[in-house]
């Protein structure tokens, strides 16, 4: 099978996925196209036309068998430049979807709006969609309808009867890199945040838990691992209140990293959005027990994880019951038994995805 790849906005999540699938399924002929993961409401509008405008041969071959792109990508003004692939089938991925996912600081309605009917004309481009995760295609689904019901003419035949038709979830799997880790001997109180530290994924709830922790003497240990994405400096009050508790402070590098996912025996989230969880679930099949809130895509995806109540939109309240679930686990120690199970992987849904490849080819 001779398929082309298309990620454009390549972020590490995606990456991430993109390598694990032309890995896990390495006798395919692979073609990757991506684009950087930045500007994202320029690069999810123009990636296909910026690609379309390069005089790029692999845009212009006839004997790709499917077409492969993640929901960020222009596929539509793709298709449309790119005569050569009008005919091949497309299967869109959707690591993630806009009527979901919260708005930051520095956006509006109007662009949130413009994402969500650009990712419904990539929908209705593709001949299949899938999601990561049931979460994503229920808001995705739900949101899509709700917006259309807003539009002043309603939209010829069923859109969304037949998107729900053609759509399923395949959710991104690890590689085996953590599983082994799981064996390691654990540090009973090494915490471990391995997000980045924007906005979506609340670092500032998270690090209030620990001050008052350590205020009541409780002992543990942290590594703060992740990119700041320009905000690092806000966080150097926190850094001085939790200096007697630092391991590590800031982006770890391959090794670093591995290094405290093996000895940690305890992951946390405060995300306000997350749509799998790929950080957690890496800590999950490292074999440390995960401290999460009970919303978004983690009780589906971490079913046996430690949960806490917990607000999305209340930040004192998210913060304090993660205080206290933070002092439960640190009481209870390590128990292989607290570690969640099921964690996808490659050796399990590597069929799977190819299952949907053959079929989705067999649609033209």
């Amino acid at each position: 099978m001779r398929v082309l790849l298309l990620s454009g906005y390549h972020s590490a999540s995606h990456r991430y996925w993109c390598e694990g699938l032309t890995t896990a399924l390495s006798d395919v002929k692979w073609t990757l196209k991506t684009q950087p993961a930045r500007h994202f409401s320029w690069r999810i509008r123009a990636s296909g036309w910026l690609w379309a405008l390069v005089d790029d041969p692999d845009l212009t071959r006839t004997d790709y068998d499917l077409v492969i792109a993640t929901s960020l990508t222009g596929v539509v003004a793709l298709k449309a430049i790119c005569p050569a692939l009008r005919t091949a089938p497309l299967w869109v991925y959707f690591h993630e979807n806009q009527f979901a996912h919260p708005l930051g600081d520095a956006q509006s309605e109007v662009h949130r709006v413009g994402w969500q009917f650009q990712s419904l004309q990539n929908a209705f481009c593709a001949d299949w969609i899938s999601f990561n995760t049931d979460y994503n295609r229920d808001t995705f689904l739900e949101g899509a309808a709700a917006l259309l019901n807003r539009v002043p003419e309603r939209l010829p035949g069923d859109p969304l009867n037949r998107m729900t038709a053609r759509s399923d979830v395949l959710p991104v799997p690890l590689t085996d890199e953590f599983r082994t880790f799981r064996d390691a001997p654990k540090d009973p109180s090494l915490i471990v945040w391995n997000h980045r530290w924007e906005w979506d994924k609340q670092p500032e709830r998270f690090l209030a838990a620990l001050r008052r922790l350590s205020r009541d003497g409780v002992s543990f240990r942290l590594a703060m691992m992740g990119c700041g994405g320009g905000r690092n400096g806000a966080f150097a009050e926190d850094a001085a209140a939790l200096a007697k508790h630092i391991v590590h402070w800031g982006e770890a590098d391959a090794a670093t990293y591995r290094r405290w996912i093996r000895e940690a025996a305890i992951g946390v989230s405060t995300a306000i959005h997350d749509f799998q969880g790929l950080a957690m679930l890496e800590l999950a099949q490292s074999g440390a027990t995960v401290v999460v809130p009970k919303r978004l895509a983690y009780p589906e995806c971490l079913p046996r994880a430690r949960f806490y109540e917990g607000s999305a939109t209340d930040a004192a309240k998210d913060s304090a019951d993660l205080e206290r679930a933070l002092r439960a686990s640190l009481t209870a120690g390590v128990s292989a038994k607290a570690c969640p199970a099921g964690v996808p992987g490659w050796n399990e849904w590597g069929r799977r995805y190819r299952l949907r490849m053959e079929s989705t080819t067999a649609l033209r």
